[in-house]
């Protein structure tokens, strides 16, 4: 009898938390649903490496190029990794129209390539600009030595008796010098021209035109001393500049380095030689040849190379990648595994059904780079500012030399003055600000469980005032099971369980789960009509049938007073009620619990105070949800609500306040759409996972917390780069313009600002939650 049963729990699933959102995590890459117009119809997207960018303005150059190439619906160029992300466009062109602004663009052929190429790419500059500052800086610091301490003859020493000597002595230093300058700081030239030719400017502008203007003013001193009144050279200032300015490029691309381990990390948990069964007998073959239907051999220590289902054997596999949890989790013949989790014992064959790019591994690693490569709203006034910067700068440098000439100084002293204003000005930190934040906050929010898609949607998350929680699998466990049912009538569970396989929902699998405790067979059901958020009409042996919600039997004009005794007595308890009916007649009803996650208490009460209010968002009816919210502190509670009375809510609710919706099921997409930040649960459905602006990988409501310290630590960062980077400017150019810095510590202070940006953003590796 079903009754003497009832009170026994009855697990939906036998799988593990990871093989739960398995299928959801790999379909991140598929074409989301719209939540706004900045999501691009076109999935052909494209990653391309760029070389020769040193500022926010070779950015907005790259990206004006990328977006005039025909077909191109967008693009994104990234500072912080030297990558361009387009939506569309034939690649040839693409790297065409790079190239003739002034770059060097490749195309890669996915995140896995990017990583490798991008790590070969910093390395390169490293050990490139080492070897250019060393030389420079050791000419430079050896000429400015000799000209302090007199090795060299001056001018009124020698050039007054014998000028033509002392041309000859210096001409010969300006050559070695020249060469030193030509060797250490070509990639400036080179950049500023193409600059000039296309009517643009950038960094490079400002470092070539303040090395240069230094060399060719001591130049002019040495062929023609009679036409100046003060004879002091300049030769070691240039050097100095692009010494320094190289140096800077040096940490920076070592910050860049360490931003991206985080990427990096998730990439090393792929093997490079996967063992595979081939007529009966294992060869070793590279991961990237596995197909799918491949088996593969696994033993004790072995990384998963791709996702499958176990053929042979018993594995404990580590699934922290996925779910935090570092439990090992016994795999058996049928379960399913995951590519980048660890074999910790056991052994045996898995047969493969996901590899290469479409992997859930490599989906996360895809979203990751998606949300590193985004902008913020809050990049848009940043690139404006970065458009006018450099000209801006060049028109205050023209400023101060001409002041300073008003004013009686000398040609040279007023050059110098100019030159500092030049070098000093530093549009790196601007550009750097922004991306560099992204790439370090996103990469550990991954490592703490949590997939950001777009930086727009932590930005958002950020000012988040009002949240809303779906309860079932939510709030609660989603490990449902039927404790008491009105009837005991096997024959009414054999059919809801027959309609009910035709729904994906924690209260479905949950009437199965208990048919098949009680082996009932499943009937044949000849139609379905699913009414979103209330229940389902089915017709089985060409009969009517209904099942869902009490408030879908009361518009169904059911009769539900026979059973209003039960209702009662499960709805106290908080208990979620399925209704059966046929031809207007109630058949039965069943009772199903669930449990409140062992977190979410705490979790709400640490939102609650950092302000922002928790509200209960659910198609259950109010007596259960009001039961649920008392348990949990929740004050605001909208139940028997359908999927579009959630996203109604939502939306009056924005009027007024920032709103974020936390859920797992698919009657959570349209509220997702709708509110400002959607967050789906790791364990959700794809149609949530896809329309969500962050992803939490495991099912603890704790990690939305770190979420959102997270986000706000991200965005933190960033106003304290920009700030920073603003003031540097604000303050010291005056300075410059003022005389009270020479072009080699205006270059020093230049390298440094970026170096402080890239810095202030890794300290987000260290952030303590």
């Amino acid at each position: 009898m079903l009754s003497k049963v009832a009170n026994q729990r009855v697990e939906p699933t036998q799988q593990s938390q990871a093989q739960q959102h398995v299928e959801s995590l790999t379909s991140l890459s598929d074409q989301p649903i719209q939540k706004s117009a900045q999501h691009s119809e076109s999935t052909d997207e494209q990653l391309f490496l760029i070389e020769g960018m040193s500022c926010a303005a070779c950015v907005a150059k790259v990206e004006k190029a990328i977006r005039q190439v025909d077909q191109v619906a967008s693009a994104r160029v990234n500072l912080a990794d030297n990558t361009a992300t387009v939506v569309g466009g034939n690649p040839q062109q693409i790297c065409a129209a790079v190239s003739q602004a002034g770059y060097q663009a490749d195309l890669l052929e996915d995140e896995i390539t990017r990583a490798t190429r991008i790590e070969q790419q910093f390395q390169q500059q490293i050990k490139h600009k080492s070897r250019q500052a060393t030389v420079a800086l050791i000419v430079g610091f050896a000429l400015m030595f000799a000209m302090w301490f007199d090795w060299l003859p001056s001018y009124t020493q020698l050039g007054v008796k014998q000028p033509a000597t002392y041309q000859v002595i210096y001409s010969i230093i300006s050559l070695i010098v020249a060469g030193a300058i030509y060797y250490s700081g070509k990639h400036f030239f080179v950049r500023a021209w193409i600059n000039l030719r296309h009517r643009t400017t950038s960094m490079d502008t400002l470092v070539a035109l303040g090395a240069l203007t230094s060399f060719l003013l001591s130049l002019c001193i040495i062929l023609f001393p009679h036409a100046f009144s003060q004879h002091h050279l300049y030769l070691d200032a240039g050097l100095m500049v692009i010494g320094f300015v190289n140096i800077g490029k040096i940490l920076e691309s070592r910050g860049k380095k360490s931003a991206s381990k985080a990427l990096s990390a998730l990439m090393d948990l792929l093997p490079n030689q996967t063992t595979v069964i081939e007529n009966g007998n294992p060869i070793t073959i590279p991961t990237k040849q596995v197909k799918p239907n491949m088996l593969v051999q696994l033993q004790t220590g072995d990384k998963i190379p791709v996702d499958g289902t176990v053929k042979l054997g018993e594995l404990w596999v580590n699934e922290a990648m996925l779910t935090g949890e570092s439990q090992p989790i016994k795999k058996i013949v049928g379960d399913s595994v995951t590519a980048g989790t660890l074999v910790n014992n056991g052994g045996g064959q898995i047969l493969a059904t996901q590899t290469g790019r479409s992997t859930t591994l490599a989906q996360m690693i895809h979203t990751i780079d998606q949300a590193q490569t985004s902008k913020p709203q809050l990049a848009t006034l940043v690139d404006k500012i970065a458009a006018i910067f450099v000209p801006v700068v060049i028109g205050l440098a023209v400023i101060t030399c001409l002041v300073w000439l008003s004013f009686g100084a000398t040609f040279s002293d007023a050059l110098l003055a100019a030159t500092s204003v030049l070098v000093i000005s530093c549009p790196c930190a601007l550009g750097l600000a922004i991306p560099m934040s992204i790439i370090v906050g996103t990469g550990q929010a991954a490592k703490l469980g949590i997939l950001v898609k777009e930086a727009n949607g932590l930005q958002q998350l950020t000012k988040v005032q009002r949240i809303f929680f779906d309860k079932t699998g939510t709030l609660t466990t989603g490990k449902t099971s039927v404790t008491a049912t009105w009837k005991d009538d096997l024959s009414s569970l054999s059919i809801a369980a027959s309609i009910e396989q035709q729904m994906v929902h924690p209260l479905a699998d949950a009437i199965i789960q208990f048919a098949k405790q009680h082996k009932v067979s499943i009937i044949p059901v000849q139609a379905t009509n699913s009414i979103a958020g209330k229940g389902l009409e089915a017709t089985i042996n060409n009969e009517q049938w209904l099942l869902g919600s009490l408030r879908f039997m009361q518009e169904q004009q059911i009769d539900i007073a026979a059973s209003q005794a039960f209702i009662q007595q499960h709805l106290q308890n908080a208990a979620s009620l399925v209704f059966l009916a046929k031809q207007q007649q109630l058949v039965n009803v069943f009772a199903i619990s669930d449990q409140i996650k062992p977190d979410a208490l705490s979790a709400l009460q640490q939102l609650q105070a950092m302000g922002i209010q928790c509200v209960m968002l659910t198609g259950d009816n109010s007596q259960t949800a009001n039961a649920f919210a008392q348990q949990l502190g929740i004050d605001k509670v909208i139940a028997q609500a359908t999927p579009q009375d959630k996203a109604e809510n939502i939306a009056q609710s924005q009027q007024h306040q920032v709103t974020a919706m936390v859920g797992d099921g698919v009657n959570d997409a349209q509220a997702f759409v709708t509110a400002d930040v959607a967050i789906a649960m790791g364990s959700g459905a794809k149609v949530s996972m896809e329309t969500a602006d962050l992803t939490l990988l495991n099912t603890q409501l704790t990690t939305l917390v770190n979420a959102i310290h997270i986000a706000r630590a991200i965005f933190n960062n960033i106003k304290l780069s920009l700030f920073f980077a603003f003031i540097y400017n604000v303050i010291l150019i005056p300075v410059a313009a003022l005389g009270l810095l020479n072009p080699m510590w205006a270059a020093l202070a230049m390298a440094c600002s970026s170096v402080t940006v890239v810095v202030n953003a890794n300290r987000l590796r260290k952030i303590k939650l």
